[in-house]
């Protein structure tokens, strides 16, 4: 999948399906606009988190650069609310930081070019050297 695609819609819609999921699944009055704010808190971090894997996709094997990405979207999710809001209970912090991890790692494999490296048939235009 196009790497732009999954980081910058996959990645937040995960988390807000999974808000919905853990919430319970009928909307309360309460669950749309905690729903939205994660949407657009997680947008930031994917968007950063998804311009690194992509510069890492040229130099580091997906098995490397999967965790990394994870690494990488654990510490962005627990950073981001933290200066954008202000001191958070370390609570809170677990969660985002797993979350991030978990979100963008999964954006990391599900965006990685599985074509990329299969071997091209030799020309078949019949002609022989």
């Amino acid at each position: 999948m196009s790497r732009p695609f999954v980081f910058l819609l996959l990645g937040p819609l995960s988390v807000v399906l999974t808000t919905w999921v853990a919430v319970g699944m009928p909307f309360e009055s309460f669950v749309p606009p905690i729903a939205l704010a994660l949407f657009f808190f997680t947008l930031p971090v994917s968007a950063i988190v998804g311009i690194l894997d992509g510069q890492l996709a040229r130099a580091i094997p997906l098995l490397l650069r999967a965790p990394l990405t994870a690494l990488v979207g654990a510490a962005a999710a627990m950073v981001l609310p933290r200066a954008l809001l202000g001191p958070m209970p370390q609570d809170m912090s677990v969660p985002f930081g797993l979350g991030g991890a978990f979100c963008m790692g999964v954006c990391s494999l599900l965006a990685h070019d599985y074509n990329a490296n299969k071997t091209r048939p030799d020309d078949v235009s019949g002609s022989t050297s």
